[in-house]
């Protein structure tokens, strides 16, 4: 059984990184999983590295006038072509979130093939559920519980599968020590996006230096954002608080470094970093968002998101009793162990697949 997953971009990032889990996983099954990709990058070269079959090819803009009437058509052509000279033709073709959904459509025309659509942007709504045509897809499943829902009331008439991402068992780290006297520095995952909660951080902090103390210095996982798009009013911040990092693609020896990490998100489909970072064995501050309430044991840990005043009072908690909190991080990875493995995640998908070839 072949699958062709469709992923634009090939950048490392939470879309990214879950999919690569997948096909290593799906990779000693029954499945044999092809990749088409936009440009190369950190998935490419991932799947190759695993002896998948990978493909690389501009994507059009889909959305387009230009696109739809001709730029769309033409890619299927060519895409078409290079399955066939590389004897890669698949049964089932897999658009890894909405963004794809013209291209998959298209290719379908041209191939013939099956069709999944996966939804995992918490973003998205019911214009781009239609848009990019979603509901064409002879099944479509969304990843986590909000997602699932709404998705199940934009198009009532078709079954949504609720699906989890997972990662995988060799990835969990014996949770880090903890240390007596609380650490200088902390760990801020996300990015500059809005949705991620950076600019709630950055009130939180405004708010926190105001009222105490407080010396911690807190280090971003991504560049500063641009202002027009996520003002966090960083004039109104003492200088040297917030460090941006930039970029880092070894993200659990990054946050391996740290004795505390916070997790800011507004909202989020699933919350794979907010994962990985438990996973690593680090003590995680994070907003209700995603699976989060499923797996942080700790109730000092969890915080409502797009609240910078919760933000502030439960990091001043954990600032001013760091001694004695119980971050529960052992309780947490047992969590996540009993819901979250990709073991799990590409069985339900194999046998997904195997369903739909048959139907």
């Amino acid at each position: 059984m072949r699958v062709l997953f469709i992923q634009g971009r090939s950048q490392k990032g939470g879309a990214q990184t879950c999919l690569a889990r997948l096909i290593f996983q799906l990779k000693q099954s029954s499945i044999t999983p092809v990749l088409l990709c936009g440009k190369k990058g950190w998935l490419t070269n991932e799947c190759q590295r695993m002896g998948v079959s990978t493909l690389i090819e501009d994507f059009p803009s889909s959305r387009s006038i230009y696109g739809r009437l001709f730029a769309n058509n033409m890619f299927a052509r060519r895409v078409h072509h290079h399955l066939e000279l590389k004897d890669l033709m698949p049964q089932i073709i897999f658009a890894n979130d909405y963004l794809e959904g013209l291209i998959g459509i298209g290719l379908e025309k041209e191939i013939g093939a099956k069709t999944i659509m996966l939804l995992r942007s918490s973003g998205m709504n019911s214009g781009d559920y239609k848009k990019y045509k979603c509901r064409d897809y002879d099944v479509v499943a969304a990843i986590g519980d909000q997602l699932n829902s709404m998705a199940r009331g934009w198009d009532s008439g078709k079954e949504i599968e609720r699906v989890y991402d997972g990662i995988s068992a060799d990835e969990f780290l014996p949770p880090k020590a903890h240390k007596a006297n609380r650490p200088g520095k902390i760990l801020v995952i996300g990015s500059a996006l809005p949705s991620k909660g950076w600019a709630d951080i950055s009130e939180a902090m405004r708010r926190l230096q105001r009222s105490i103390d407080f010396d911690w210095t807190l280090d971003f996982t991504g560049n500063a954002p641009d202002l027009k798009f996520n003002n966090m009013f960083l004039a109104d911040i003492k200088p040297g608080t917030f460090n941006f990092l930039g970029k880092k693609d070894a993200f659990r020896e990054l946050v391996r470094k740290y004795d505390l990490v916070i997790n800011p998100s507004r909202r989020e489909s699933f919350g794979m970093a907010a994962i990985e970072v438990l996973a690593a064995g680090v003590p995680l501050l994070s907003t209700r968002t995603g699976v989060m309430e499923k797996i942080q044991s700790s109730p000092r840990c969890l915080v409502s998101p797009s609240s910078p005043g919760c933000l502030a009072s439960a990091i001043k908690y954990i600032y001013e009793h760091w001694d004695e909190v119980d971050f529960r991080v052992g309780e947490c990875q047992e969590n996540i162990k009993s819901q979250f493995i990709i073991n799990d995640t590409a069985s339900r998908w194999e046998n997904l697949f195997l369903s739909i070839s048959k139907s």
